[in-house]
């Protein structure tokens, strides 16, 4: 079961959390030690959503969360946003059933035995566009922050030496490669592409 934590009372923990304010030109990132673009071998869209879930919880567990913490980085809700593609409408249903309200735009904790669930449904939100915002993540010790990009890669930063080290250890016991020059985007990784449209494109 997914919990909601206002926004407010969120931020006052975590006011480095990243947040940004487009109108007022305003933006809040925290300082990163180090910064990563992590991606997994597919062979189909599908294939790439459970891989992503699978492997991400996988490196999660080894560096010991217990739970993750998601926050959109602007006040918009996270069910802003209609959609009439099958697996975005069904990510929607499920963040309905967990009590996320339309017009909630706070935190959401995950548990990690919720984690792949909750992660497979966000993989389609942010690639098809489901979600206006950019929702990153981070754990209960504010060491990483992280978010799922249109194209299905980590991206990952480490904010202090020791949570480096370990996420380092713990990615040679993951299937998770290094995209190449750390830049993704269309073309650079093979047959892999995103959309700025709202409805059904053609690689979901």
């Amino acid at each position: 079961m997914l919990k909601k934590i206002s926004r407010k009372r969120f931020l006052e923990k975590y006011p480095n959390f990243i947040q940004a304010s487009y109108y007022k030109n305003k933006y809040v990132i925290p300082e990163t030690y180090e910064n990563y673009i992590l991606g997994v071998e597919w062979k189909s869209t599908t294939g790439l959503c459970s891989s992503i879930a699978k492997e991400a919880s996988k490196l999660l567990r080894i560096l010991g969360y217990e739970e993750l913490f998601f926050l959109g980085d602007t006040t918009t809700p996270w069910l802003f946003r209609e959609h009439d593609y099958a697996p975005v409408k069904k990510a929607l249903e499920y963040l309905a059933e967990n009590k996320i309200s339309k017009s909630f735009n706070g935190a959401i904790r995950v548990k990690m035995d919720d984690f792949p669930e909750f992660m497979r449904h966000l993989f389609w939100l942010v690639r098809c566009n489901g979600i206006v915002i950019y929702a990153h993540f981070s754990d209960a010790g504010f060491n990483i922050i992280a978010s799922i990009c249109q194209y299905g890669n980590i991206h990952l930063s480490t904010l202090n030496e020791e949570a480096d080290g370990a996420l380092n250890d713990a990615l040679f016991l993951t299937n998770f490669f290094e995209v190449p020059d750390g830049q993704c985007g269309g073309g650079r990784v093979y047959k892999r592409y995103a959309t700025s449209i709202q409805r059904k494109p053609a690689f979901c």
